[in-house]
């Protein structure tokens, strides 16, 4: 028996299930991860692909805005070489709005204006004196010094001069307008930064920040465009172009990148703008959203059923698991009990038997005593015996029932009188009831002996010293209940539902007192809905306990 209980502790520390529960665990949430992050994955790709999807269809809108801004922008430096070569030249590239600034220059490359080359005039200089100090200014006075410095047909005042005056101007009276000083500020500043004029009809950045340049055609004209006025020019380009509804186009300067997340698709202007693009973008982001949620809601109903039936397949194989790491324990309690509960009788028997042999001269009663209490022990053995085959047999569904017509007298006074001396023990009263014109009943009579049995002998076992149990056999609803009622110890009501289950007692102690593996009521239980019957249990802590099986009575007509 060492060497069992030794086996019986390995194997039960075998079925552990924790470290199998953690493994399967640890694979779904690394299926589900994965799961996850291809669903993530995809529904950017998705995205991508539905952006891509709409800015090939809208592309050919970008063509042509390029298309046509680009014969804007020709024609618009065209139009700088047929400005004059003189400060008339200047203002009317920049009224007419070809530029911000416009330079020009020589054949030599040298700035022919804006340019100090030009003497100063005394006349301009003089009404400005005659303003400052005068008293009583006149609006005529500052009129005339004004048209003076719009007028650049007389071509008279150099660009330094010209500034200072429109400076003091409006010092004097902010309200006077002057349509080219900021363009003749920032010429000034482009011409001392950059004595030397680069060609090229390539438009290029200056080192002054925002400022970019180009020549016209024929070298004439140096262009100065900042980076807000090129975009406003070419922008007007844009707008005069017919675009389907919903869709605008914007242009991006070099290092710009599109803020909006409504931007499907970008194109570079020209070779002659390098760096500058078009971003074409959806006023309403409906069509992109819907078609992406379309797809990506795909994704999701796909991600979310493979999640669902890996948590499934998950539940099932755990539970799977479970029943296995369950029937090893019941397999192992089985064993276990099986022996404890073999050793006790055998090991009493043993013990008479070598009482018996070592005495010399035998004493009839003592003999006949020792011989009783054999066969006690033989009976509870052959009963253990019995419960362990007949609970085999039903576990394997090779337990055959001979179903007959049998009268419940029959069935009880049958258990009763299996119980032996027990039924007639001192403290032990069994006392029997059954109705009058009971029902027969269709059933297996040994068996149902067997059930009845079962639960008188679990009536005895858990009962004290002063034993009251009471057999009731009597018809109700189309029924005959065959109940047993003892004065024991009662069971709880978490007790009461797992009670019929196997190997399982209430009361580990109690229970290895009196003997049992935990057997008798599930067999009481699978005999008796083998009978399409039930079994119940009505019970109260330390106020004993019910036991009722309710087996169908023979219908009145078929007797």
């Amino acid at each position: 028996m060492r060497r069992f209980s030794l086996f019986h502790r390995r194997v039960g520390q075998d079925v552990r299930a924790w470290p199998m529960l953690a493994l399967l665990v640890i694979v779904v949430a690394v299926a589900i991860g994965c799961v996850l992050w291809f669903m993530r994955e995809a529904v950017q790709n998705e995205r991508m692909a539905v952006r891509e999807e709409l800015a090939e269809a809208y592309r050919s809108h970008l063509a042509l805005v390029q298309a046509q801004l680009l014969k804007e922008w020709d024609q618009r430096l065209a139009r700088l070489d047929g400005v004059e070569s003189n400060a008339s030249g200047f203002a009317r590239g920049v009224r007419e709005g070809l530029a911000d600034s416009v330079i020009i220059i020589d054949r030599e490359g040298r700035a022919i204006y804006p340019s100090d080359a030009l003497k100063r005039s005394v006349e301009a200089n003089t009404e400005l004196l005659a303003l400052e100090s005068s008293t009583n200014r006149s609006s005529d006075a500052f009129a005339r010094l004004q048209d003076r410095l719009n007028d650049y047909g007389a071509d008279t005042l150099p660009s330094a001069q010209r500034r200072f005056l429109m400076h003091e101007l409006r010092r004097m009276d902010p309200s006077l307008q002057f349509p080219t000083l900021a363009a003749e500020e920032l010429a000034a500043r482009y011409v001392e930064t950059n004595p030397a004029m680069p060609n090229g009809t390539v438009l290029r950045p200056t080192p002054l920040s925002d400022v970019w340049t180009v020549a016209s055609p024929n070298g004439r004209m140096r262009a100065l465009f900042t980076t807000a006025g090129l975009k406003t020019r070419l922008g007007g380009a844009i707008r005069e172009s017919a675009l389907p509804k919903g869709v605008s186009i914007a242009v991006l300067s070099p290092g710009e990148e599109a803020m909006s997340d409504s931007t499907i698709a970008t194109m570079s202007l020209s070779p002659t703008l390098p760096g500058w693009r078009l971003s074409l973008s959806l006023d309403n982001r409906a069509q992109f959203d819907t078609e992406a949620e379309r797809r990506v809601g795909q994704y999701f109903a796909i991600g979310s059923v493979v999640i669902a039936a890996t948590l499934v397949l998950a539940i099932f194989m755990a539970r799977g698991f479970g029943r296995q790491v369950q029937l090893a324990r019941l397999k192992n309690d089985l064993v276990a009990n099986v022996s404890h509960e073999l050793k006790t009788p055998l090991t009493a028997m043993r013990a008479l038997v070598d009482t018996l042999l070592d005495t010399e001269r035998f004493d009839e009663k003592t003999t006949r005593e020792y011989l009783k209490l054999l066969a006690t022990e033989n009976a509870r053995l052959s009963r253990l015996i019995d419960n362990f085959l007949t609970f085999s047999r039903l576990e394997r569904n090779k337990f055959k029932f001979a179903f007959a017509r049998v009268s419940p007298q029959r069935i009880v006074e049958g258990a009763v009188a299996a119980m032996g001396e027990r039924a007639h023990a001192p403290g032990c009263r069994v006392e029997t009831r059954v109705a009058a014109g009971i029902p027969e009943i269709e059933g297996d009579a040994d068996a149902l002996t067997t059930a009845l049995l079962n639960l008188l002998d679990n009536a005895w076992k858990y009962s004290g010293d002063d034993k009251r149990i009471v057999v009731r056999a009597e018809a109700r609803d189309g029924h005959v209940e065959f109940a047993v009622e003892d004065n024991g110890i009662g069971l709880s009501s978490p007790e009461q539902r797992r009670v019929f289950r196997r190997f399982y007692q209430s009361d580990q102690r109690l229970a290895r007192t009196v003997g049992g593996c935990g057997l008798g009521l599930s067999i009481v239980q699978s005999i008796v809905e083998a009978h399409h019957g039930a079994v119940r249990v009505e019970s109260e802590v330390g106020r004993g306990s019910t036991f009722i099986m309710e087996i169908p009575a023979v219908a009145e007509s078929a007797s």
